[in-house]
C-alpha cells in the first residue's frame, strides 16, 4: 500500500510541474506566439488579437473577414494546400510572409505568377544599423494615405514576377539581390529597385505576398512603420480583419507543441463540462487513494 501511495504521490508530482514548466517556461524558437525574446511574434498576436491555428483544417467556412496569417517553413501537403485555396477563394485573406521557405509553392499552387527570389536583399544606403535591415520607403499611394512611409525588414529576400499593377513595396535602387551571399554587389548580381510587397487577387478573396515574416517578430514589429503597415494589409473596406495565426508550419520544439497544446485544452477545462469532469477525476483519484490508504478497497 506505501509503495502504490508513493507511486500515485511521484506520478501527481511530476505531471503538476511538467504542466507549470510547459506554462512558465518561455519559448525561443523564431515566430512562436508564445515567445516573448527578439525572434517571437508575441507581442504582434497581442497587438493584433491574433488566434493561433495549429492546423489548417480549423480553417472557417465563411473566411471573408479573415486575414490568415502563413510563414511555410514547413513544406505544406495537398490536402493543406486545398485548404489554403479554398480559405481564399471563399473570401479570405492569406498574409503569405515568407523569405527562405515554401512560399513559391503556395503561389504555384494558387495559380500566381509571383515568386519569392529566395536570395537576400540587401541595401546599402537605405537600412537600420547594417544593409541586411533594409528599410523601404517606396510605396503606392493608398499605402501612404494610410500613414506608412517606411517600414523595415530583416534578412529579407525579394518579389520576382509582380505585375506592376499588384506591387504596393519596392526597395530602394541601391539594393540588391546578395546571388553569392558575400555582403558585397558584384556583377551579374541583380540591383534594385525590387517589390518586396503585392496585392494579388485570387477568387474572391486576395493573396498579399511579404518578402520578409520577420517584420512581425518582437524586437521589428514595433520599428518604424511596421505596426501600420501590417494593420493596413489586415484591412478591407475600413474594417480590421480578424487575425488567424498559423503554427502549423513553423519548426516546432517538444516545449513549443507542448504549449500548443495546454493551450488547445484551456478553454475546455475552462468550460463547465471540462471543469466538470477535471473535478470528477480528481475526486476519483483523491478517494480511491484514501481508500487504499484505509484499507477498505478490496485487496488491502
Amino acid at each position: 500500500m506505501r509503495t502504490s501511495s508513493l507511486l500515485l504521490a511521484v506520478v501527481v508530482l511530476v505531471l503538476v510541474l511538467s504542466i507549470l514548466c510547459v506554462r512558465f517556461l518561455p519559448s525561443t524558437v523564431d515566430f512562436m506566439a508564445h515567445n516573448d525574446t527578439w525572434n517571437g511574434v508575441k507581442r504582434f498576436c497581442d497587438e493584433f488579437g491574433a488566434v493561433t491555428m495549429d492546423s489548417l483544417d480549423d480553417l472557417p467556412d465563411s473566411p471573408a473577414d479573415a486575414a490568415l496569417v502563413l510563414i511555410p517553413y514547413i513544406e505544406l501537403d495537398t490536402e493543406e494546400l486545398a485548404a489554403v485555396g479554398r480559405f481564399v477563394s471563399g473570401g479570405g485573406t492569406l498574409l503569405l510572409m515568407d523569405d527562405y521557405g515554401y512560399g513559391n509553392q503556395v503561389l504555384s499552387y494558387l495559380g500566381l505568377d509571383v515568386r519569392f527570389s529566395n536570395q537576400p536583399l540587401l541595401d546599402t544606403l537605405f537600412n537600420l544599423k547594417n544593409l541586411r535591415l533594409p528599410r523601404i520607403i517606396d510605396f503606392t499611394p493608398e499605402v501612404k494615405e494610410a500613414g506608412i512611409y517606411i517600414i523595415v525588414l530583416n534578412h529579407a529576400t525579394a518579389l520576382l514576377d509582380v505585375p506592376e499593377s499588384d506591387a504596393i513595396a519596392w526597395s530602394s535602387a541601391f539594393s540588391y539581390l546578395d546571388t553569392d551571399e558575400n555582403e558585397t554587389w558584384e556583377e551579374p548580381e541583380p540591383e534594385g529597385p525590387f517589390p518586396v510587397a503585392a496585392q494579388l487577387p485570387v477568387g474572391g478573396g486576395e493573396v498579399i505576398a511579404v518578402a520578409d515574416p520577420s517584420i512581425i517578430i518582437n524586437s521589428i514589429v514595433g520599428r518604424d512603420d511596421n505596426y501600420a503597415f501590417v494593420r493596413h494589409l489586415t484591412n478591407r473596406n475600413g474594417q480590421q480583419q480578424s487575425i488567424l495565426f498559423a503554427t502549423s508550419h513553423l519548426p516546432m520544439t517538444s516545449l513549443d507543441v507542448s504549449k500548443t497544446g495546454l493551450d488547445t485544452l484551456r478553454p475546455i477545462l475552462a468550460s463547465p463540462a471540462g471543469l466538470l469532469g477535471a473535478t470528477a477525476l480528481v475526486f476519483i483519484v483523491v478517494s480511491r487513494y484514501a481508500l487504499k490508504k484505509g484499507g477498505i478497497v478490496e485487496g488491502y
